[in-house]
């Protein structure tokens, strides 16, 4: 019986992964775990004891304790879109009996915590030295949140929270297999009519969920069926290295209009509100890398854009928003706003422009 034969499932996966590294050295851990065929959380999992430690999973807890560290790096990301904001928590509120949290400010999250089942502290030696970082998963392994220490951030207080959250005896991880697709509605099935009716009715965007929840409808196949005038798909340009997204952050780059990027998952969305400055291209990835804000469009991967109206109170808010091949919802930019206030005229103008260019 050669060696192989005799290793534990985790050694084999060990070893996998470690010929996976050696070809393709720049590889990230979730492309990794998907090439693999396991989940983000089980590669995490074979790091050596010293390297990682199981937190308890008090996460609301944990959230409103952030304040206390200082700045952080904090992550959250799809299957296309990293979403990275470098500051410091304000004050994080738990409400829906715990189960959501927000904090606004300089850090803008809206945090789902049934969705949240494991976190570790792990370190990672990186060529900068020792990187530390908060790590939190759900149920299936897909990575949610990652909150990295920076060079900002108060040692001692950093400690201090990792020693008042690490779990002293923690129960076996157990991973449930992927997290199910989105079903999509059957077209055949929507009362388009009564969608519109619905739509046109709306005074606010936070009652957009509830709406496509009461017609038994995914938010993709909405808007294909309820016409231009609330959501027309934009027909993209470029093919793997270029897209709409180029076009829109170079045109708000050149205006300085300030734009608001909603990036999540099923267990976070994360908001950062800002001007463009550095808008970049590289391969299938349109970034913005700008001071205290990144972000990573993996644009190849994205199927259907859309400009998007929604009727409010305070006016028509328009926003354009990306979706994968699965149907998922990746990203989100809408101008600069806050509850109360009308639309900005130079993110409409932005946005009427991108239209025109792309539709004629």
């Amino acid at each position: 019986m050669n060696a192989t034969a005799r290793a534990t499932p985790e050694q084999q996966l060990g070893e996998r992964w470690r010929a996976l590294l050696d070809a393709n050295p720049g590889i990230r851990i979730r492309q990794a775990a998907d090439e693999l065929g396991v989940s983000e959380m089980d590669l995490v999992h074979l790091r050596p004891a010293e390297e990682l430690a199981p937190l308890r999973p008090e996460f609301a807890a944990l959230m409103q304790d952030m304040k206390s560290v200082g700045p952080v790096m904090i992550l959250a990301r799809n299957d296309q879109v990293v979403h990275e904001v470098t500051a410091a928590f304000g004050e994080f509120t738990v409400g829906g009996s715990g189960a959501m949290g927000l904090a606004v400010g300089d850090v803008d999250v809206r945090v789902f915590f049934r969705q949240w089942a494991h976190g570790f502290h792990v370190q990672e030696q990186v060529r900068s030295g020792n990187r530390e970082s908060l790590q939190f998963f759900d149920r299936h392994g897909m990575a949610i949140q990652k909150i990295y220490r920076v060079e900002d951030t108060d040692e001692d207080a950093w400690k201090a929270l990792v020693a008042a959250y690490r779990a002293s005896d923690a129960p076996p991880v157990e991973v449930y297999g992927r997290r199910v697709p989105l079903v999509r509605a059957d077209m055949d099935t929507v009362d388009v009519k009564a969608l519109r009716i619905d739509w046109e009715a709306l005074r606010d965007v936070h009652h957009f969920g509830a709406m496509l929840k009461r017609h038994g409808v995914d938010r993709l196949t909405a808007l294909q069926q309820v016409g231009d005038q609330w959501a027309r798909r934009l027909p993209d340009v470029g093919g793997d290295e270029s897209s709409i997204l180029d076009i829109l952050l170079e045109n708000v780059r050149a205006s300085r209009c300030p734009v608001m990027f909603f990036v999540g998952n099923p267990g976070i969305v994360q908001i950062h509100t800002g001007v463009v400055g550095n808008p970049r291209r590289m391969g299938p990835w349109m970034n913005v890398l700008d001071e205290g804000f990144n972000l990573h469009a993996n644009t190849s991967g994205i199927s259907d854009w859309f400009r998007v109206r929604k009727p409010t109170v305070d006016g028509v808010i328009t926003s354009l928003e990306a979706y994968n091949r699965q149907g998922d919802i990746v990203l989100t930019v809408f101008g600069e706003r806050k509850p109360g206030q009308p639309e900005l005229t130079l993110w409409r103008r932005e946005m009427d422009t991108l239209e025109a260019t792309l539709c004629g």
